[in-house]
């Protein structure tokens, strides 16, 4: 049996091939930090980024038959990765797409005025509104709603409840459709889960 650790690219790939489960395991040790950055640092997402950099080895592992072990893994790895962020890219651009037609639609409709209201003034506004809230629910709503961390996460990472976690997110909430809602209380609840809500 060999020893992984100490076995090249070029020998994990051959044994890959083969259906080898513990040569795939090395391969994703080896190069999953890596590329997991790599991702990083094109989505500044670390949730989106890892779920990306998974979608990479699942399919390397689906496609073992047709890799070449002449060939190099890391290259293969970088190339597959490139376009799965485009790819992400391109679901993040359809996403704003929508939003921008849901304004639209809004101004059209009558739901808001046609006061010059867009999408990153509307941001600003939530931005300068969260710096108000109390520092516990600051800290979640931003880990949440900016930084796409899951209710799990943020609840480990701060030493709180998922209930908790959800409470600092409802009050947060209510508080920007209270600070910014007035007759626009409906689109506003509509946009804010658009703009920041993501499953946990």
């Amino acid at each position: 049996m060999p020893v992984y650790k100490t076995i090249s690219d070029e020998q994990l790939v051959l044994h890959l091939k083969d259906g080898d489960h513990a040569a795939f395991a090395e391969i994703y040790n080896r190069h999953w930090e890596t590329m997991a950055d790599a991702a990083y640092q094109r989505l500044r997402s670390r949730e989106e980024a890892e779920e990306v950099v998974q979608e990479v080895f699942v399919s390397l592992y689906l496609r073992r038959a047709e890799l070449s072990p002449k060939s190099s893994l890391i290259a293969y790895l970088k190339t597959a990765l490139k376009y799965k962020v485009i790819d992400a890219y391109r679901a993040q651009e359809m996403h704003q797409r929508h939003i921008a037609g849901i304004v639209e639609y809004s101004i059209t409709s009558g739901l808001v005025p046609d006061d010059g209201l867009c999408v990153k003034e509307l941001q600003g506004e939530i931005m300068r509104i969260v710096q108000t809230l109390p520092p516990k629910c600051r800290e979640v709503f931003v880990k949440s709603r900016f930084e796409h961390l899951s209710h799990r996460f943020i609840a480990e990472n701060m030493g709180i409840s998922i209930s908790t976690v959800k409470k600092h997110l409802y009050k947060a909430t209510e508080t920007l459709k209270s600070k910014l809602g007035g007759n626009h209380s409906d689109f506003l609840s509509i946009l804010l889960f658009l703009l920041y809500i993501k499953n946990s």
